[in-house]
């Protein structure tokens, strides 16, 4: 590396829940090329500092600009806090937005104050090059996805195309103190990483289509073993959960990897991303492999048991293919978290009928296997977000009134908040404990009166979930209540 030809402060605000933390990998990402060119780098990552504020501040001064990585949601309220916490302090450096929400929405996001410049889609290239520009007192004006203001007027830049990966500079793990992000999961030490970039396929709620126009980029498979061999033998790293949006994208890729972790002998367990149709796709032996080189859980995207929602949103699966992969994750010995997602447009009361004897078919082939419930919400630039509006969803006006937005609460005016609660109430409380997994039962099987408690519930919820009888719910009701109160669920 050469000498400093500048510093460059990057942030990443804090989010609503911050059991685990993982490592902020798209800032890392940044980094990387930043640090590679001379520039020095300070990445102060919110949710592990407090108060941040003053650290953030610090950390600012003299820099050509702050970047923040902001996704639509919780996270927005504490970006617009430090956003405007730095041009109180430092009128005159430039804020800079990045990740999914500034992307899908640059001239919104450039109407506050307290952003100036908006970076779009993967951003490497675009925060060096911008740095590069900032130092030499020059304009952002024709850097790609780059988008400023003008003499107060917005300048929007199209999205930018993806840009291959294979050849970016490695991740810089000692930027931060890598002991904070080791978080019990797939194994006692686990990190997140991220192996590639966008996805081929374009379900209706999901923004990644317009991030990185179904386009898919990832790292050469001797990078990842070489990656995952460092994680192993520098930082102790047992488990990696890949936080690529679709991992097996590209089947020769995948056994290229399986491969190298077996040749080299890495003592590592993983977790990754898969479409359903995807892993009943691979060859008997390739999903061997899969599990051979320590896989132990997929997150497959199940969506809906109606058919009809499925193919409303483009899913391009069926009912019976979330089955069959259940099957085959459970005769290979990987664990399947599945998503179910409720609200779409059209008659979603249908919906959760046809979810709930899905997730009995699913708890029956395993009930480790894990089944969460979400609701529909319109993100800016998902398939689904026009014909949302069209159908009286009315998007927010300002970007601080986006902290709110996210996939626990109703956002859409054709769902019933009736609705919601029964959802809330069937899926993600009385079928969990109709269909223990193992975390429950371990519970259940202790002594004491808390063991009595949870075997009684399994008891009734069982009952009711068989019945279909959700009359008079004292049970939820008191889970509520008491989690108003601030106790435990």
């Amino acid at each position: 590396m050469t000498d400093s030809t500048g510093k460059v402060t990057l942030v990443f605000p804090r989010l609503r829940r911050e059991s685990n933390v993982w490592a902020p990998l798209p800032l890392m990402a940044l980094a990387a090329p930043l640090m590679e060119d001379g520039f020095e780098v300070s990445l102060v990552d919110a949710r592990i500092i407090h108060p941040h504020l003053p650290e953030i501040l610090a950390a600012a001064a003299d820099a050509l600009y702050v970047g923040l990585s902001v996704m639509t949601g919780y996270q927005i309220r504490d970006a617009v806090l430090i956003s405007r916490s730095l041009k109180e302090t430092y009128p005159e450096l430039p804020v800079v937005w990045g990740g999914y929400h500034a992307s899908m929405l640059p001239e919104q996001t450039l109407a506050e104050d307290y952003v100036d410049i908006v970076v779009r889609g993967q951003g490497q290239q675009a925060a060096l090059e911008l740095a590069r520009r900032l130092r030499d007192g020059e304009s952002p004006e024709g850097i790609a996805g780059v988008c400023y203001k003008r003499d107060g007027e917005a300048v929007i830049a199209e999205h930018p195309p993806l840009v291959d990966i294979a050849d970016m500079p490695p991740t810089p793990y000692d930027i931060l103190d890598i002991e904070k992000y080791m978080v019990p999961d797939v194994g006692a030490r686990t990190m997140k990483y991220f192996s590639s970039q966008g996805c081929p396929f374009g379900c209706g709620f999901c923004a990644e289509t317009s991030m990185y126009g179904r386009g898919w980029v990832g790292f050469p498979a001797e990078r990842v073993v070489d990656d995952l061999e460092l994680l192993v033998k520098r930082y102790s790293v047992d488990a990696v959960d890949f936080a690529d949006t679709n991992f097996f994208v590209s089947k020769k890729r995948v056994r290229a990897i399986c491969e190298g972790i077996i040749e080299r002998g890495l003592d590592i367990k993983w977790a990754a991303d898969v479409r359903t149709r995807q892993f009943i796709d691979f060859p008997p032996e390739l999903r061997q492999l899969v599990y051979d080189a320590g896989c132990r859980r997929l997150l497959l995207g199940a969506e809906s048991g109606s058919q009809a929602a499925l193919e409303h949103i483009g899913k391009k699966t069926t009912v019976e293919d979330t089955l069959r992969v259940s099957r085959i994750c459970n005769d290979l010995g990987i664990i399947a978290r599945f998503t179910t997602m409720f609200g779409f447009p059209g008659e979603p009361e249908r919906d959760i009928e046809d979810t709930l004897r899905m997730i009995e078919s699913i708890k029956a082939i395993n009930e480790d296997f894990e089944v969460h419930g979400f609701f529909f919400a319109p993100y800016p630039g998902a398939p689904l977000y026009q014909e949302s509006i069209r159908l009286g969803f009315e998007p927010p006006a300002r970007t601080e009134d986006w902290a709110d937005f996210d996939l626990t609460e109703l956002h859409t005016p054709w769902v019933d908040p009736r609705y919601k609660e029964k959802v809330d109430m069937v899926i993600d409380f009385y079928m969990p404990f109709a269909s223990p997994g193992r975390e429950l039962r371990r519970k259940m099987e202790g002594s004491g009166p808390r063991a009595a408690a949870y075997r009684a519930m399994h008891r009734l919820a069982a009952w009711r979930v068989a019945h279909r009888n959700f009359d008079h719910p004292w049970e939820w009701k008191l889970k509520r209540l008491r989690a108003g109160r601030g106790g435990a669920a």
